[in-house]
């Protein structure tokens, strides 16, 4: 499984060929330290510590979120009561992976899920950008199999875009 997290890892830097991206998305407004391009016909709306971004049909959503370290517990039970009322049952994980890209420390976990639709993936990405205050980005991604499938450039096409300010 730490192989497949690591291959996933390597593809989401660099692919080409990726559909149409609209402009950068600040994560959050506050804190500029990052931004992200997202599709046109995707949605994005602005929470707590970030932004929410969900595709058209509804089959990934995605938030990434600004956290100091000692609030990365709060924000996972936050997730984790969502997941709860949408019907998400966890069943099964990868041992969380560590790795640098683009300069930036990332560390990697994925989770097996299934839904009330099925079978899903849960991902948290944790991304340390270096800034003084020590906040990370912490990125979750939750996807039905289908929509992993479905929206794989778009998805690659964003995290290639997260930009350091």
């Amino acid at each position: 499984m730490l192989k497949i997290v690591f291959a996933l890892a390597i593809a989401l830097v660099g692919f080409s060929g990726l559909p149409a991206l609209a402009g950068a998305l600040q994560i959050t407004d506050d804190d500029p330290i990052a931004v992200v391009t997202v599709p046109d016909a995707w949605t994005t709306a602005k929470i707590k510590r970030g932004v929410e971004i969900k595709t058209p049909d509804d089959e990934i959503y995605l938030w990434f979120e600004l956290v100091a370290p000692d609030q990365i517990e709060t924000l996972q039970k936050e997730h984790n009561g969502y997941f709860d009322k949408e019907g998400v049952t966890i069943t099964g994980s990868s041992e969380t992976m560590k790795q640098e890209v683009k300069g930036k420390a990332w560390s990697f976990t994925e989770l097996k899920a299934k839904s009330k639709d099925g079978d899903s993936l849960i991902r948290y990405v944790a991304i340390n950008p270096n800034v003084p205050s020590g906040k990370i980005i912490m990125m979750t991604y939750w996807a039905s199999l289908d929509g992993h499938k479905t929206h794989d450039a778009a998805m690659k096409g964003i995290i290639d875009s997260i930009a350091y300010k």
